[in-house]
């Protein structure tokens, strides 16, 4: 292990609170989540029970605030496999490699992203940046490196230069790669008389493998890494004051008292009401083309808060208690005309929260897609999506008081929309 990798293990109080500050989201495999939202969420692949998920999180946690480093991980990390019996994807031939493969993933994963966003959050205080403007890239040291990240030791940019909004480490799976701020003086010790040119990052387009959706890619970063965990921490999804974990489950849950009102309400132009009087197939077509799902009618999308949820026809669907389809209910409550403004709703919402919801089965963690919205004839109307892994719910409204829209804002927030 190089003397930059290791530091990673020392507890220190910025990378505890970047811990801290995340909501336990169950997961089927790694790109569920993206960016962003693996700033506010605690996750680990294939984990989908919220026990099981919550024991990873208290090691892990262990692990960063007492620095007791990997093998007592392992230790804790054999001891949820035995307990719970979890079957878990990984490489190895033997049950050994299998456990101490996925268990390094876990391990290093989850103490170098807290590590450089405590990094960054200490880096970027006002005053450690007037007297250490620069900062340097600090390759890992690995024995088998990244040519790229190889490429960049030694590199000094100013700490505000845009290209560390992507270069910033770590920059893929078991990226140990550093930043090392520097003064003025330190920077001619180097024998440079000011910072170094920008790299070229060689940005390109190309398509998210789960949704198709459209996401800029950088030769040399692992996909899913091309984000600075630091600055998402800080200025990210969520503001800071209202990144609150999320409690257990209460039936009767209060939304927290201080919260501030929503964003203003989007006013839309007449053509994203539909006609009234067509089909109720009509009306779902309309829904789905918007996800630019068409004739397939099924499909996935990545929110704004960076989760993939489903989307189908089946959303609108009314069945039996045998699971049989009775009929559609897009033009319930005669909602079909705003079927296009429901979509914005998950497109762009104004806010998603995550809670629990009481299904048959017990608890199901639930998220939640509020915006509000004027009408052309001035009218507001609120809108709301709730989705679990048992279905979606929508529900429209002319009521959109904030004293009324508060009473769905509840759990913890994944994401609000950046007010202009």
């Amino acid at each position: 292990m190089t003397a930059w990798a290791a530091m990673a293990d020392i507890p220190f109080q910025e990378a505890v609170d970047y811990l801290k500050g995340k909501v336990n989201l169950p997961t089927r495999r790694w790109d569920d989540l993206r960016h962003g939202a693996h700033v506010r969420a605690f996750s680990v692949a294939g984990v989908t029970r919220d026990d099981m998920l919550a024991d990873f999180r208290a090691a892990i946690e262990k692990a960063r605030e007492k620095g007791t480093g990997f093998d007592e991980f392992r230790k804790d990390f054999d001891a949820i496999v035995e307990r719970t019996g979890w079957q878990f994807f990984s490489h190895g031939q033997t049950e050994e490699e299998r456990r101490a493969w996925r268990a390094r993933i876990i391990y290093t994963t989850n103490m170098r992203t807290s590590y450089m966003a405590g990094r960054y959050s200490q880096l970027t205080d006002p005053d450690v940046l007037k007297y250490r403007p620069y900062w340097q890239y600090i390759h890992s040291g690995a024995l088998h490196p990244r040519k790229l990240h190889l490429s960049w030791n030694g590199l000094v940019l100013r700490a505000t230069d845009p290209a560390w909004a992507i270069m910033y480490p770590p920059n893929g799976w078991g990226c140990g790669c550093d930043v090392e701020a520097l003064s003025e003086r330190e920077l001619k010790a180097l024998g440079k008389s000011g910072p170094d040119e920008a790299p070229d990052l060689g940005a390109y387009q190309d398509k998210d493998p789960r949704t198709g959706q459209p996401e800029t890619r950088y030769p040399g970063i692992d996909r899913g890494w091309e984000y600075n965990v630091g600055q998402e921490t800080l200025s990210g999804l969520v503001p800071r004051e209202l990144r609150t974990p999320l409690e257990p489950f209460a039936p009767d849950r209060k939304p927290a008292a201080d919260l501030p009102d929503l964003p203003p309400a989007t006013a839309v132009s007449s053509n994203r009401l539909l006609p009234d009087g067509l089909s109720d197939d009509a009306y779902v077509g309309r829904f789905m083309e918007e996800f630019g799902f068409g004739e397939r009618g099924f499909g996935y999308f990545r929110d704004a808060s960076g989760g993939i949820v489903t989307l189908s026809k089946s959303m609108f669907e009314t069945r039996d208690a045998s699971g049989a389809v009775t009929g559609t209910k897009s033009n319930k409550y005669d909602r079909g005309p705003y079927m296009a403004l429901l979509a914005d709703t998950i497109r762009e919402p104004d806010e998603i929260w995550a809670d629990w919801a009481a299904v048959a089965s017990g608890v199901a963690l639930k998220r939640s897609y509020i915006r509000r919205f004027i009408l052309p004839d001035r009218k507001a109307l609120f809108a709301r999506f709730e989705w679990t892994p048992k279905g979606w719910i929508a529900v429209t409204g002319f009521q959109s008081a904030d004293r009324y829209v508060r009473k769905f804002r509840t759990g913890a927030l994944l994401y609000r929309r950046p007010e202009t």
